[in-house]
């Protein structure tokens, strides 16, 4: 079986493989051949934080809403080949679930349940895979980006530039340039065809942008697609040297990161300590408009990476903050601690929203790891196998793992993409969420 990706974006630690992609949220279409439900019917109850509910048994049918965890609705149909149920929801409508026991818990006698045929799609309401299966990635920052099918197929080049990201109906990439390398450079974001056509640069330039995620189109704030980016701002932007006094007694308080340490003798005999500080740069968020320009700085923490969206609460994004993982509400201007694990890094939300996956700092390599949207319930995705420990062992080899980052959802939750070292070169790997 063939498996779209839904693919978010970059992860802020290598910026070797970016990649994003958010389903389009389109109009409705009328789903027919429901059973009528008796009140013996069996009942289905969403275990997940939020489930998409689709006009039809599958992926590809655009979602028309969502249920939350905890909602129990009646099943009036199934589709055996997807493994999907059709429901009848709170408004008297119909909708089709995932089936997933991860998503679902189904109470009650199925056994009775009708086959429901899939309704017809147009092809303005049909998500194609080729629209939302491709892949945008780079080997190097700056340098080529490339477009390979989620199959692996039809690899191409599209443009050169920073971080690429796929928008919502995977019909453009954004990315970033700088002018140059040195820190605190000015550079600009992008937008590009999937096709390569209508390069174009959006209005305005800050200091150094990366990791642009986009955003649904929102009637609350200014209309138009947009992004959230992040830019550099303050901080220290090179190394810096300091002396301070030292009256023999107490040494002083050094400040965080000091470094090269040194005790002198001045000509007057007082002695004095000197070190020095490496670059310190900060980064904020801003909310930018890819039409006009317009721009919006967000709450942000000292040091906000990787911005992410949730693609069930149009009003939420998740950001890599000072200690951990952080929550910006765009309506409310608020921030508050999703997780508190320095080690978290490069959030992605999973396509439901229900799930966070990270790239996390596994004491001296880099895991997949998957959270709940809250932070709760942290499970350890990848690991190296076995077998590769004891073939370094026998070959006489230093025990390493093998990186594992970057992870990227499929479009019905089901498998994370990744970019892995393990084989001694970068490659795309998929494995199961489970």
């Amino acid at each position: 079986m063939q498996t779209t990706f839904l693919v978010y974006r970059r992860s802020a630690v290598f910026r070797l493989v970016t990649v994003l992609s958010i389903l389009a949220m389109l109009s409705a279409i009328p789903v027919s051949g429901a059973a009528v439900q008796t009140d013996d019917s069996p009942r289905l109850v969403v275990v997940v934080l939020a489930l998409n509910v689709r006009n039809g048994p599958g992926t590809t049918y655009p979602a028309t809403g969502h249920l939350n965890r905890g909602d129990e609705v009646g099943v009036v149909g199934r589709h055996t080949n997807s493994g999907r149920w059709q429901v009848r929801l709170p408004d008297d409508d119909t909708g089709w679930v995932s089936g997933g026991s991860a998503y679902v818990r189904i109470t009650g006698d199925t056994s009775g349940v009708p086959e429901v045929a899939a309704p017809d799609m147009d092809d303005s309401s049909v998500t194609h895979p080729s629209r939302t299966g491709i892949i945008p990635f780079q080997t190097a920052s700056g340098g080529p980006i490339y477009l390979v099918n989620e199959d692996g197929s039809d690899l191409r080049y599209l443009t050169d530039g920073i971080d690429p990201a796929l928008s919502l109906g995977g019909r453009q990439v954004a990315f970033t340039r700088w002018d140059d390398g040195q820190r605190g450079a000015f550079g600009s974001v992008w937008v590009i065809n999937v096709d390569g056509t209508g390069e174009r640069a959006v209005p305005g330039q800050v200091r150094q942008p990366k990791s642009p995620t986009w955003l649904s189109a929102a009637p609350a704030r200014a209309g138009g697609t947009q992004l959230i980016v992040s830019v550099q701002e303050g901080g220290r932007l090179e190394k810096e040297s300091n002396c301070v006094g030292h009256d023999g007694a107490n040494f002083p308080s050094l400040r965080p990161g000091a470094y090269d340490i040194k005790v002198k003798v001045k000509n007057s005999g007082e002695l004095e300590v000197c070190f020095d500080l490496p670059p310190n740069p900060k980064w904020d968020l801003r909310l930018v408009d890819v039409t006009t320009g317009d721009f919006e700085d967000l709450p942000r923490d000292s040091y906000s990476f990787s911005p992410t969206w949730d693609p069930i609460n149009e009003w939420k994004v998740v950001y890599k903050g000072d200690v951990g993982l952080v929550g910006l509400d765009l309506n409310q201007k608020t921030t508050w601690l999703v997780t508190d694990n320095v080690h978290d890094h490069a959030p992605i939300f999973s396509p439901d929203g229900s799930k966070i996956a990270v790239s996390y700092w596994q004491h001296d390599h880099w895991e997949i790891h998957v959270l709940h949207a809250d932070g709760s319930g942290r499970s350890r995705l990848t690991e190296t196998p076995l077998t590769e420990l004891v073939a370094q062992r026998v070959g006489g080899q230093e025990l390493r793992s093998g990186i594992n980052a970057a992870p990227a959802w499929s479009l019905d939750g089901s498998k994370i993409a990744f970019v892995t070292g393990r084989s001694g070169q970068w490659e795309l790997w998929v494995i199961p969420t489970d």
